[in-house]
């Protein structure tokens, strides 16, 4: 009686399955601040800061689990925001630099005593200068409006 190898059938197998999925990466600093405070062109521009807030934060994934407290979107291009902590900003101290333009912000507030979903956020709409915190010439840390 003749033997066969499992060698060409796993083989077989492993071409017919495909490659495995790639582990998810961790974002960095740099992707987290884009995710959590950037969003151009502005999402939705017809909804109320509130309506606006509620959504974002969420889309977002500030709350899961627990609502973030608080949290500003700046409606500036990437590049523009990534700016700020080489020619489009000032230095302050430290790593902070401020935005030598004015942005669009949408400020979004949570509002009740409770920090557990669901999430009800209050908007405020304003054009300011903002400052972040860099490194490495990139946007890592929205410190606040100015």
């Amino acid at each position: 009686m003749a033997t066969v190898s499992t060698w060409p059938v796993l083989l077989l197998l492993l071409v017919l399955l495909g490659p495995w999925p790639a582990s998810p990466q961790r974002e960095t600093r740099h992707e987290k601040f884009r995710r959590q405070h950037t969003d151009y062109p502005k999402t939705s521009p017809d909804l109320d800061a509130r309506r606006y807030c509620n959504l974002m934060m969420q889309r977002r994934g500030m709350t899961s689990g627990a609502c973030k407290p608080s949290n500003t979107f700046i409606h500036g291009s990437p590049e523009e925001v990534d700016a700020i902590c080489t020619h489009g900003g000032t230095y302050f101290n430290e790593n902070y630099y401020d935005s030598n333009a004015h942005f669009d912000v949408t400020s979004c507030r949570i509002t009740g005593g409770s920090q557990s979903p669901p999430c009800n956020y209050r908007g405020r709409l304003s054009t300011q200068r903002v400052r972040v915190a860099c490194i490495r010439n990139e946007p890592v840390h929205f410190k606040g409006p100015l």
